[in-house]
């Protein structure tokens, strides 16, 4: 069974967060930082070519990214809004959440999946931190979505994105099997797509 790391990326740097404290604690970003109010994550509205479920997969993983099966249903209500949409005007650090199916920056390379660009944040005030921008992007792999069948080889694009979606949340990697923010997936296990308790804990923690 084939098995592909989730990258994520500050601005500049592989963050070092893949080995969570213990096997029942989630990782948060560190510092710990969260979002003034509930991005808007906008949907490349080109898809990925790949993907043969009649829209390229971006309806499907815009739906994924705002389930209550997610991150939006672990007990803290809204947390992620996504809206699928122009990326054209794609730039890190713009203030504009952004998923992008392709990989402008070159961040995605060997067994990477897909990366998020975490390093856009600020000291509030009060001395904790403050998101204000976090970016996705994905590699050129073979994707499938829940709306055709897996060849085998494939990597569902709605778990994957449900994960990186995650990171931009301020959630790191961790080392508890079947979570959402475990940091590889097999091809055709759709399973991130779903948070469990280790990944509740993290956006409870957080929001």
């Amino acid at each position: 069974m084939t098995k592909t790391r989730i990258i994520s990326l500050s601005a500049l740097f592989v963050i070092a967060c893949l080995v969570a404290g213990s096997v029942s604690a989630y990782v948060l970003l560190s510092p710990r930082r969260t979002w003034d109010s509930d991005p808007n994550v906008i949907v490349d509205n080109r898809g990925q070519a790949n993907i043969a479920d009649g829209d390229f997969g971006r309806s499907r993983t815009r739906n994924a990214i705002v389930s209550s099966a997610a991150w939006n249903g672990a007990g803290s209500g809204t947390v992620v809004n996504a809206t699928v949409g122009s990326v054209s005007s794609w730039r890190l650090g713009d203030g504009i959440p952004m998923l992008n199916f392709r990989d402008p920056q070159g961040a995605c390379s060997g067994n990477c999946l897909a990366a998020t660009f975490t390093g856009y944040y600020t000291r509030r005030s009060d001395g904790t931190y403050r998101i204000y921008d976090a970016d996705i992007v994905t590699s050129n792999r073979d994707w499938a979505s829940l709306g055709e069948s897996c060849s085998g080889s494939e990597f569902y694009i709605e778990g994957v994105m449900v994960h990186e979606v995650g990171h931009l949340l301020g959630i790191g990697h961790s080392n508890v099997g079947g979570a959402t923010m475990y940091p590889s997936v097999s091809a055709c296990n759709n399973g991130p797509a779903s948070t469990e308790a280790d990944d509740d804990n993290a956006i409870n923690s957080l929001y």
